[in-house]
């Protein structure tokens, strides 16, 4: 291919690239405003594939996958996963020089909020898709975090030291949970038995421990989050009763806005697909 041909498709964002230079891969795709796509626990970035097919069409998207996910290589965890993630993806941010949008879900979610809120200067918008400040307050609202570091221990303990057979046959029981697209089941198993299981109990272990809600007076950044609620309608939650959830934890927030998908379970962009992509470019507008 001419070189004349490659920077015509490059620039007009029909061919996507990736960088190397970071703990996290990324791949890049699209022209316009820049968009920052962070996937959740033992996620690959091709979680985004749908949402990014339509947004590379007036964004230049940055797809992460981040280490030990989904085959990503592991990254040393001595200074936190959290902490470490994003301080990174700050850096990284920063050399674009000029604002962005961040989305994020589940942990990636949070990352997107702490991002949002301590870097204002480089994060235009945030959404958050079905995460919480507090992801164990959410489970139980009296939570704290001394509480919780017992059992955060424990599972982080039983998941990192269960055999091969034992950790399949788990995740295998837990995805129907996290997705109601069947189809989608074997790719989220196959990139969670991918993923670096000690990167995964920090991972849990950090995201049951972090109570980020006090944070969150100082949050100016406009904030769109997008809640499920459907996976539990079961077990007696309710579109109200999960919005009333997220309200209480992002209540010190000053610009935040809350949606629920309407039958979606975790996987929001997969299982509402179109309901997904309305609020993103109704929220990018």
């Amino acid at each position: 291919m001419k070189k004349s041909l490659i920077l015509y498709l490059l620039f007009f964002g029909f061919i996507s690239f990736s960088y190397s230079q970071n703990s996290f891969d990324v791949k890049v795709s699209g022209s316009g405003p820049t968009i920052i796509l962070i996937p959740g626990l033992a996620s690959s970035g091709e979680v985004w594939d749908e949402t990014v097919l339509a947004l590379s069409k007036t964004n230049e998207c940055h797809v992460l996958t981040l280490p030990g996910f989904a085959d990503q290589p592991a990254t040393d965890l001595s200074a936190g996963f959290l902490p470490k993630m994003k301080t990174e993806i700050a850096s990284y941010i920063k050399k674009m020089n000029r604002p962005v949008l961040v989305i994020g879900h589940s942990l990636g979610g949070l990352i997107s909020l702490q991002l949002a809120n301590e870097y204002p200067e480089l994060i235009s918008k945030a959404v958050i898709v079905d995460s919480y400040p507090f992801y164990s307050a959410a489970m139980n609202p009296t939570a704290t975090v001394e509480m919780m570091k017992p059992m955060a221990k424990q599972m982080t303990s039983t998941l990192v030291n269960s055999s091969k057979e034992e950790f399949n046959k788990q995740q295998a029981g837990s995805m129907p949970i996290m997705t109601a697209t069947k189809t989608r089941i074997p790719q989220l198993e196959d990139w969670s038995v991918k993923s670096d299981r000690a990167t995964i109990g920090q991972a849990i272990y950090e995201l049951m421990t972090t109570d980020y809600r006090a944070n969150l007076s100082r949050l100016k950044t406009p904030i769109l989050v997008l809640g499920a609620w459907y996976s539990g309608k079961d077990y007696g939650l309710t579109s109200e009763s999960v919005r009333a959830s997220f309200g209480q934890q992002y209540q010190l927030a000053e610009n935040v806005q809350i949606e629920m998908a309407p039958t979606a379970h975790h996987f929001i962009m997969w299982d509402n697909p179109e309901w997904f992509m309305t609020q993103i470019q109704n929220f990018v507008k």
